[in-house]
């Protein structure tokens, strides 16, 4: 086994390891979350709180995608041994964040403020006041968030990835505390949540940034740093990024929260969401596997080795099949007494409904890993703008369908949106690897060949590390 292949298969080792502690961590947090904040506020308290939040996640887009295509470049340039590249990225990116992301997170917090949420949002228990706390809050933690990003980017691009998703996931066992301790001990209300959020996002960055600084020596805040240049080259995949993160997470995952918040009220909203959460473990699995390969695909991007590349993208979206099917196989076994345990028999557990959540999530299955490859590498700004297209038809065909059949017709609208998005990444993947599109669908497809890698790789290593007798 080379050097190289052994540093690999650490990273990749520790990588998934702190991606399953934090993995672990935030699908417990995502669970305990639901039966918490109902006990406090109600089914449509809860619901209100998600549609606000859901409605606020819109400002998000205010980094135009500038932290994953800046923690790309780093990555790429340190795999290619250029030094002064990935360092000038992270000084500019810093300065960016600061003197233009910042005023523009204080605009956009000041004009939801302002806008008529409470009304719009069905928002009874959540009074105007509260509302421009909330979006005040949720808009200091979001810009935390931007600088940590950054921050953790210096630790991709040195290979120290492993601790970064430790920290989120100690952070996020912290956020799930002091939520209990607000509302339950101490009747807090929605602000007190949002104030407690936005406290521990400043903590995490302040952790990550103590630790990058000793990580990575050339990721040093310069503030005079700005390169007309390097932001001009930067313009498509920033613009790749955020325009593909708004049809993914702004349209595909929170808009039918804000559209059934608007068409029937935040009960509708509840029961969309706490289905929804049940299938994010899911979500949270894959992710343990798929964060790794992402870096791992950038630094192979960055040594122009497509072979790696391929094979990477095709050992991810079989795994992550692998993971899909046990965990829904749990879920229809399980569901009804998770349900009736997680929600305080409030939501009841319907398998027709949980059936269309599962066809949801395998709709994007066959694509996620090659969506990650693409962000990863900064080459979305084409199929971007083809996702968002369909995205939006998808809320569209959704909104119309809700009118007929209630939530189960949002739901089919996102199944239409996710199996064209995820054609589309995989046409654009086959190009960029220059493999003809059959070539890569027959290799997607074609689990068994994984399963033999896998098992001659497992003897392999066996062989080599066994006990000698």
């Amino acid at each position: 086994m080379s050097r190289e292949q052994r540093g690999f298969l650490g990273r990749i080792t520790i990588g998934m390891s702190g991606q399953a502690f934090s993995r672990i961590i935030q699908a417990g947090y995502t669970i305990l979350l639901v039966p918490l904040l109902i006990r406090a506020w109600g089914v449509d308290g809860y619901g209100q709180w998600i549609a606000l939040t859901a409605l606020t996640s819109y400002m998000g887009l205010s980094n135009f995608g500038l932290v994953t295509t800046s923690a790309n470049e780093m990555v790429i340039a340190s795999a290619a041994g250029d030094t002064r590249r990935a360092r000038q990225t992270f000084q500019v990116s810093i300065n960016l964040t600061i003197f233009f992301i910042l005023p523009l997170i204080a605009l956009l917090v000041i004009g939801l403020s302002l806008a008529p949420l409470s009304r719009g949002l069905h928002l009874s228990q959540i009074d105007s006041s509260a509302a421009a706390k909330i979006i005040a809050c949720l808009g200091a933690a979001l810009w935390f968030q931007t600088l940590r990003g950054l921050m953790v980017a210096a630790l991709y691009a040195t290979g120290s990835y492993g601790f970064a998703y430790y920290v989120q996931g100690a952070m996020k066992l912290c956020e799930l505390t002091g939520l209990a301790l607000v509302v339950s001990l101490y009747a807090g209300s929605q602000v007190s949540a949002a104030i407690v959020v936005a406290l521990v996002a400043l903590a995490e960055l302040l952790v990550i940034a103590a630790y990058a600084r000793r990580a990575a020596p050339w990721a040093r805040m310069d503030l005079r740093a700005f390169d007309r240049t390097w932001i001009r080259s930067q313009a498509k995949p920033t613009i790749g990024f955020m325009v593909s993160n708004l049809a993914t997470a702004g349209l595909m995952m929170q808009g039918p929260r804000v559209v059934l918040g608007a068409l029937l009220g935040g009960p509708a909203v509840a029961l969309y969401s706490i289905y929804a959460t049940a299938m994010r473990f899911v979500d949270q699995l894959m992710l343990t596997l798929v964060m790794p390969l992402e870096v791992e695909i950038a630094r192979s991007s960055g040594r122009g080795d497509f072979k790696q590349i391929h094979r990477l993208i095709v050992l991810g979206t079989h795994f992550s099949w692998a993971l899909f099917l046990c965990v829904t196989a749990g879920l229809l076994l399980f569901g009804p007494i998770v349900f009736r345990i997680w929600t305080a028999g409030r939501i009841e557990f319907s398998y027709g409904l949980m059936a269309l959540f599962m066809c949801l999530s395998a709709a994007n299955l066959q694509g996620r890993v090659s969506l990650h490859a693409l962000i990863c590498t900064n080459r979305l700004f084409g199929p971007s703008f083809l996702m968002l297209l369909f995205a939006a038809m998808s809320i569209g065909l959704g909104a119309l369908l809700t009118r007929l059949m209630g939530i189960n017709g949002m739901v089919l609208g996102g199944i239409a949106g996710e199996i064209i998005n995820s054609a589309i990444v995989i046409v654009t993947v086959a190009y960029w690897l220059h493999k003809p599109l059959r070539n890569l669908l027959g290799n997607l497809f074609n689990f068994k060949g994984s399963f033999e890698e896998v098992r001659a790789k497992s003897l392999q290593a066996w062989y080599r590390f066994r006990p000698q007798t």
